[in-house]
Protein backbone atom coordinates (compact mmCIF):
# COMPACT_ATOMS: atom_id res chain seq x y z
CA UNK A 1 0.00 0.00 0.00
CA UNK A 2 1.22 3.68 -0.81
CA UNK A 3 0.15 7.15 0.25
CA UNK A 4 -2.28 7.17 -3.05
CA UNK A 5 -4.40 4.18 -1.99
CA UNK A 6 -4.40 5.31 1.54
CA UNK A 7 -5.99 7.99 0.50
CA UNK A 8 -8.10 6.07 -1.61
CA UNK A 9 -9.21 3.13 0.98
CA UNK A 10 -9.64 6.28 3.81
CA UNK A 11 -12.39 8.07 1.78
CA UNK A 12 -14.35 5.29 -0.45
CA UNK A 13 -17.14 4.90 1.97
CA UNK A 14 -18.10 1.56 3.47
CA UNK A 15 -20.98 -0.42 3.40
CA UNK A 16 -21.99 0.31 6.11
CA UNK A 17 -21.55 4.40 5.77
CA UNK A 18 -23.88 3.76 2.92
CA UNK A 19 -26.73 3.11 4.87
CA UNK A 20 -26.06 5.57 7.45
CA UNK A 21 -26.36 8.01 4.96
CA UNK A 22 -29.52 6.59 4.00
CA UNK A 23 -30.38 7.28 7.22
CA UNK A 24 -30.35 3.84 8.86
CA UNK A 25 -28.94 4.11 12.39
CA UNK A 26 -25.75 2.44 14.15
CA UNK A 27 -28.25 0.14 16.17
CA UNK A 28 -25.24 -1.73 18.40
CA UNK A 29 -25.05 0.71 21.19
CA UNK A 30 -28.20 -0.38 22.34
CA UNK A 31 -26.60 -4.10 23.32
CA UNK A 32 -24.13 -1.79 25.74
CA UNK A 33 -25.11 -1.45 29.23
CA UNK A 34 -25.28 2.30 30.45
CA UNK A 35 -23.76 4.14 33.51
CA UNK A 36 -24.46 7.53 35.29
CA UNK A 37 -21.54 9.63 35.26
CA UNK A 38 -21.61 13.38 36.44
CA UNK A 39 -26.06 12.93 36.37
CA UNK A 40 -25.67 12.16 33.06
CA UNK A 41 -26.27 8.54 31.29
CA UNK A 42 -23.95 7.26 28.90
CA UNK A 43 -22.65 3.89 27.28
CA UNK A 44 -20.17 1.99 28.63
CA UNK A 45 -17.64 0.27 26.92
CA UNK A 46 -15.73 -2.90 28.32
CA UNK A 47 -12.38 -4.82 25.97
CA UNK A 48 -14.57 -7.05 24.31
CA UNK A 49 -16.70 -4.27 22.99
CA UNK A 50 -13.54 -2.60 21.54
CA UNK A 51 -12.65 -4.16 18.20
CA UNK A 52 -8.88 -4.38 18.25
CA UNK A 53 -8.46 -5.46 14.52
CA UNK A 54 -8.49 -3.18 11.45
CA UNK A 55 -10.45 0.04 10.07
CA UNK A 56 -13.00 -1.80 7.79
CA UNK A 57 -12.23 -5.20 8.70
CA UNK A 58 -10.44 -6.56 6.19
CA UNK A 59 -7.02 -5.47 4.35
CA UNK A 60 -7.71 -3.43 1.69
CA UNK A 61 -4.19 -4.82 -0.56
CA UNK A 62 -5.56 -8.78 -0.01
CA UNK A 63 -9.33 -8.19 0.65
CA UNK A 64 -9.02 -10.99 3.84
CA UNK A 65 -9.71 -10.34 7.03
CA UNK A 66 -6.27 -9.76 8.86
CA UNK A 67 -5.28 -9.85 12.50
CA UNK A 68 -2.85 -7.61 14.20
CA UNK A 69 0.57 -7.74 14.39
CA UNK A 70 1.76 -10.09 17.39
CA UNK A 71 3.33 -7.97 20.07
CA UNK A 72 0.80 -4.87 18.96
CA UNK A 73 -2.89 -6.24 20.26
CA UNK A 74 -2.51 -3.39 22.62
CA UNK A 75 -3.63 -0.86 20.17
CA UNK A 76 -6.68 -1.02 17.82
CA UNK A 77 -6.73 1.59 15.27
CA UNK A 78 -10.35 2.21 13.27
CA UNK A 79 -11.44 4.87 11.21
CA UNK A 80 -14.45 6.15 12.36
CA UNK A 81 -17.90 5.66 10.22
CA UNK A 82 -19.54 8.83 9.06
CA UNK A 83 -22.96 10.10 8.59
CA UNK A 84 -23.27 8.52 11.90
CA UNK A 85 -23.21 10.32 15.76
CA UNK A 86 -21.45 8.23 18.60
CA UNK A 87 -23.20 9.23 21.73
CA UNK A 88 -21.20 9.88 24.90
CA UNK A 89 -19.79 6.85 26.02
CA UNK A 90 -16.46 6.28 28.48
CA UNK A 91 -13.88 3.15 28.04
CA UNK A 92 -10.98 1.82 29.87
CA UNK A 93 -8.50 3.26 27.11
CA UNK A 94 -6.29 5.62 26.32
CA UNK A 95 -8.07 7.63 22.81
CA UNK A 96 -5.94 9.06 20.23
CA UNK A 97 -7.69 10.82 17.46
CA UNK A 98 -5.90 12.29 14.62
CA UNK A 99 -8.01 14.00 11.88
CA UNK A 100 -7.06 12.75 7.78
CA UNK A 101 -9.21 15.67 6.63
CA UNK A 102 -12.31 17.58 7.01
CA UNK A 103 -13.13 18.78 10.64
CA UNK A 104 -14.22 16.43 13.54
CA UNK A 105 -16.58 18.00 15.96
CA UNK A 106 -16.33 16.32 19.45
CA UNK A 107 -17.76 16.81 22.87
CA UNK A 108 -15.02 15.84 25.76
CA UNK A 109 -16.90 15.69 29.49
CA UNK A 110 -19.90 18.11 27.90
CA UNK A 111 -17.09 20.64 26.72
CA UNK A 112 -17.32 21.32 22.67
CA UNK A 113 -13.78 20.72 20.72
CA UNK A 114 -13.39 21.13 17.07
CA UNK A 115 -10.68 18.97 15.74
CA UNK A 116 -8.67 19.98 12.35
CA UNK A 117 -7.05 18.67 9.62
CA UNK A 118 -4.08 16.99 11.16
CA UNK A 119 -4.70 17.67 14.44
CA UNK A 120 -4.20 14.86 17.48
CA UNK A 121 -6.54 14.47 20.63
CA UNK A 122 -5.34 12.55 23.52
CA UNK A 123 -8.17 11.34 25.80
CA UNK A 124 -7.90 9.78 29.30
CA UNK A 125 -9.66 6.64 30.65
CA UNK A 126 -12.92 7.07 32.23
CA UNK A 127 -13.35 10.14 29.72
CA UNK A 128 -17.17 10.68 28.53
CA UNK A 129 -17.11 11.84 24.61
CA UNK A 130 -19.17 11.99 22.15
CA UNK A 131 -18.70 12.73 18.27
CA UNK A 132 -21.04 14.21 15.90
CA UNK A 133 -21.94 13.07 12.53
CA UNK A 134 -19.33 13.61 9.99
CA UNK A 135 -19.67 14.79 6.75
CA UNK A 136 -17.99 12.76 3.63
CA UNK A 137 -15.09 14.98 3.24
CA UNK A 138 -14.48 14.40 7.45
CA UNK A 139 -12.00 11.69 8.05
CA UNK A 140 -10.90 10.86 11.68
CA UNK A 141 -9.15 7.73 12.84
CA UNK A 142 -8.72 6.64 16.16
CA UNK A 143 -6.32 4.94 17.96
CA UNK A 144 -7.48 2.71 21.30
CA UNK A 145 -4.55 2.00 23.27
CA UNK A 146 -4.38 0.24 26.95
CA UNK A 147 -2.97 2.72 29.56
CA UNK A 148 -0.36 0.19 30.87
CA UNK A 149 1.01 -0.33 26.99
CA UNK A 150 1.88 3.93 27.36
CA UNK A 151 2.95 3.52 30.93
CA UNK A 152 4.82 0.39 30.75
CA UNK A 153 6.06 0.06 26.82
CA UNK A 154 6.22 3.89 25.76
CA UNK A 155 6.54 6.29 28.67
CA UNK A 156 9.09 4.11 30.38
CA UNK A 157 11.28 5.19 27.25
CA UNK A 158 10.69 9.12 27.62
CA UNK A 159 11.07 9.32 30.94
CA UNK A 160 15.04 8.40 30.52
CA UNK A 161 15.70 11.26 27.92
CA UNK A 162 14.90 14.64 29.29
CA UNK A 163 13.36 16.61 32.18
CA UNK A 164 10.95 18.12 29.11
CA UNK A 165 9.92 14.60 28.32
CA UNK A 166 9.22 13.66 31.79
CA UNK A 167 7.20 16.88 31.67
CA UNK A 168 5.20 15.90 28.98
CA UNK A 169 4.63 12.73 30.58
CA UNK A 170 4.04 13.67 33.67
CA UNK A 171 1.08 16.22 31.57
CA UNK A 172 -0.44 12.98 30.42
CA UNK A 173 -0.68 11.22 33.43
CA UNK A 174 -1.56 14.30 35.78
CA UNK A 175 -3.08 16.68 33.52
CA UNK A 176 -5.44 14.04 32.34
CA UNK A 177 -6.74 13.24 35.69
CA UNK A 178 -8.17 17.05 36.01
CA UNK A 179 -8.74 18.47 32.38
CA UNK A 180 -9.55 14.71 30.84
CA UNK A 181 -7.52 15.04 27.03
CA UNK A 182 -5.15 16.97 25.44
CA UNK A 183 -5.21 18.48 22.12
CA UNK A 184 -2.24 19.48 19.95
CA UNK A 185 -2.60 21.94 17.67
CA UNK A 186 -0.22 19.52 14.91
CA UNK A 187 -1.97 20.92 11.85
CA UNK A 188 1.48 22.42 10.16
CA UNK A 189 3.58 19.58 11.74
CA UNK A 190 5.10 18.35 8.55
CA UNK A 191 5.97 15.00 10.21
CA UNK A 192 2.48 14.42 11.90
CA UNK A 193 0.86 13.42 9.34
CA UNK A 194 3.88 11.83 7.46
CA UNK A 195 4.23 9.30 10.49
CA UNK A 196 0.53 8.86 10.43
CA UNK A 197 0.41 8.10 7.34
CA UNK A 198 3.44 5.55 7.55
CA UNK A 199 1.17 3.58 10.50
CA UNK A 200 -1.75 3.58 8.69
CA UNK A 201 0.00 1.94 5.63
CA UNK A 202 1.92 -0.68 7.54
CA UNK A 203 -1.26 -1.47 9.63
CA UNK A 204 -3.14 -2.17 6.77
CA UNK A 205 -0.60 -3.84 4.26
CA UNK A 206 1.60 -5.44 7.20
CA UNK A 207 4.82 -6.01 6.23
CA UNK A 208 7.24 -9.07 7.45
CA UNK A 209 8.50 -6.88 10.59
CA UNK A 210 5.53 -4.83 10.90
CA UNK A 211 5.34 -5.53 14.28
CA UNK A 212 8.38 -3.32 15.00
CA UNK A 213 7.66 -0.97 11.96
CA UNK A 214 4.73 0.21 13.88
CA UNK A 215 5.68 0.32 17.17
CA UNK A 216 8.76 2.95 16.59
CA UNK A 217 6.23 4.87 14.04
CA UNK A 218 4.33 5.18 17.31
CA UNK A 219 6.97 6.01 19.20
CA UNK A 220 8.11 8.50 16.51
CA UNK A 221 4.44 10.23 17.25
CA UNK A 222 4.50 10.39 20.44
CA UNK A 223 8.43 11.94 20.14
CA UNK A 224 7.12 14.52 17.80
CA UNK A 225 4.04 15.03 19.49
CA UNK A 226 6.38 16.43 22.92
CA UNK A 227 7.65 18.63 20.53
CA UNK A 228 4.72 19.77 19.52
CA UNK A 229 3.68 20.41 22.93
CA UNK A 230 6.19 22.31 24.09
CA UNK A 231 5.79 24.55 21.13
CA UNK A 232 1.93 25.49 22.44
CA UNK A 233 3.48 25.71 25.41
CA UNK A 234 6.42 28.07 24.50
CA UNK A 235 3.64 30.10 23.14
CA UNK A 236 0.79 30.02 25.79
CA UNK A 237 3.45 31.16 28.21
CA UNK A 238 5.24 34.21 26.01
CA UNK A 239 1.63 35.91 26.85
CA UNK A 240 1.26 34.81 29.97
CA UNK A 241 2.67 36.75 33.29
CA UNK A 242 3.31 33.36 35.16
CA UNK A 243 7.43 32.73 34.79
CA UNK A 244 7.32 30.17 31.68
CA UNK A 245 8.71 26.82 33.02
CA UNK A 246 10.22 25.67 29.65
CA UNK A 247 13.12 28.04 29.32
CA UNK A 248 13.60 27.13 32.89
CA UNK A 249 13.73 23.59 32.46
CA UNK A 250 16.70 23.84 29.54
CA UNK A 251 18.32 26.03 31.30
CA UNK A 252 18.76 23.14 34.11
CA UNK A 253 19.51 20.42 31.20
CA UNK A 254 22.32 22.68 29.79
CA UNK A 255 23.70 23.43 33.40
CA UNK A 256 22.97 20.36 35.64
CA UNK A 257 26.69 19.68 36.47
CA UNK A 258 27.18 23.32 38.15
CA UNK A 259 23.95 25.01 38.63
CA UNK A 260 22.49 25.42 42.09
CA UNK A 261 18.64 26.64 43.31
CA UNK A 262 19.94 29.82 43.83
CA UNK A 263 21.91 30.44 40.18
CA UNK A 264 18.81 29.39 38.80
CA UNK A 265 16.98 31.98 40.59
CA UNK A 266 19.12 34.53 39.73
CA UNK A 267 19.36 33.90 36.27
CA UNK A 268 15.06 34.17 35.57
CA UNK A 269 15.00 36.98 38.35
CA UNK A 270 12.89 34.16 40.36
CA UNK A 271 13.10 33.49 44.32
CA UNK A 272 14.54 30.06 45.22
CA UNK A 273 11.55 28.98 46.10
CA UNK A 274 9.62 30.15 43.41
CA UNK A 275 12.05 27.92 40.96
CA UNK A 276 11.05 25.02 43.37
CA UNK A 277 7.23 26.01 43.24
CA UNK A 278 7.13 26.03 39.18
CA UNK A 279 8.83 22.79 38.98
CA UNK A 280 7.38 21.02 41.40
CA UNK A 281 4.16 21.79 39.83
CA UNK A 282 4.68 20.98 35.91
CA UNK A 283 7.31 18.06 36.04
CA UNK A 284 6.03 16.22 39.78
CA UNK A 285 9.60 16.66 40.40
CA UNK A 286 11.45 18.56 42.97
CA UNK A 287 14.58 20.80 41.51
CA UNK A 288 17.23 18.49 43.43
CA UNK A 289 15.09 15.26 41.71
CA UNK A 290 15.63 16.57 38.54
CA UNK A 291 19.09 17.80 38.86
CA UNK A 292 19.97 14.22 39.71
CA UNK A 293 17.92 12.90 36.97
CA UNK A 294 19.95 14.94 34.73
CA UNK A 295 23.55 13.49 35.79
CA UNK A 296 22.81 9.99 36.36
CA UNK A 297 21.59 10.22 32.57
CA UNK A 298 24.73 11.81 31.56
CA UNK A 299 26.49 9.09 33.60
CA UNK A 300 24.68 6.48 32.27
CA UNK A 301 25.20 7.63 28.54
CA UNK A 302 29.12 7.80 29.43
CA UNK A 303 28.91 4.30 30.43
CA UNK A 304 27.32 3.67 27.10
CA UNK A 305 29.54 4.93 24.79
CA UNK A 306 33.06 5.45 26.44
CA UNK A 307 35.68 3.33 28.16
CA UNK A 308 36.37 6.17 30.67
CA UNK A 309 36.80 4.85 34.36
CA UNK A 310 33.56 5.16 36.78
CA UNK A 311 35.42 7.66 39.19
CA UNK A 312 35.99 9.96 35.91
CA UNK A 313 32.60 9.50 34.63
CA UNK A 314 31.13 10.18 38.13
CA UNK A 315 33.19 13.53 37.96
CA UNK A 316 32.25 14.74 34.67
CA UNK A 317 28.54 14.18 35.67
CA UNK A 318 29.10 16.65 38.73
CA UNK A 319 29.49 13.99 41.57
CA UNK A 320 32.33 15.39 43.70
CA UNK A 321 31.04 11.99 46.48
CA UNK A 322 31.70 8.94 44.85
CA UNK A 323 29.78 6.56 47.09
CA UNK A 324 26.96 9.07 47.07
CA UNK A 325 27.26 8.63 43.05
CA UNK A 326 27.39 4.72 43.62
CA UNK A 327 23.91 5.20 45.88
CA UNK A 328 21.79 7.20 43.80
CA UNK A 329 23.02 4.89 40.21
CA UNK A 330 21.91 1.77 41.98
CA UNK A 331 18.64 3.29 43.28
CA UNK A 332 17.77 4.46 39.33
CA UNK A 333 19.15 1.52 37.22
CA UNK A 334 19.46 -1.43 40.14
CA UNK A 335 22.73 -2.42 39.15
CA UNK A 336 26.11 -0.78 39.66
CA UNK A 337 27.91 1.53 37.12
CA UNK A 338 29.85 -1.45 36.31
CA UNK A 339 27.28 -4.27 35.83
CA UNK A 340 25.19 -1.38 33.53
CA UNK A 341 28.19 -1.07 31.48
CA UNK A 342 28.46 -4.88 30.85
CA UNK A 343 25.03 -5.24 29.99
CA UNK A 344 25.00 -2.32 28.03
CA UNK A 345 28.01 -2.57 25.76
CA UNK A 346 30.26 0.46 24.66
CA UNK A 347 29.55 1.56 21.48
Amino acid sequence: MNIHSLHHYLTNLSESEEHYRSGYPFSVWNQLPKVQIHGREMYRMFPDNLIFSSMHGENPVSGQNFDIPVGLQDISIKRNSRFNPVPEHVHSHIEINYVYSGTCPQYIDGKPVLLKKDQVLLIDTDCPHSIDALGENDIMISMLIRKEFLRDRMFSQFSKDSVLSRFFVNALTEQTDHDHYLLFHSEKDRRIPLFFSELFCEFLDPSVNSGDIIFHLFYLIIAELINVYENDLAKEQEFSTVMPVVPLIRYIENNFRTCTQEKVAEFFHISPNYVSTLLKKNTGYTYIQLIQAQKLKSAATLLKTTSMPVTAIANQAGYENISFFYKKFQERYHCSPNEYRLRTPVL
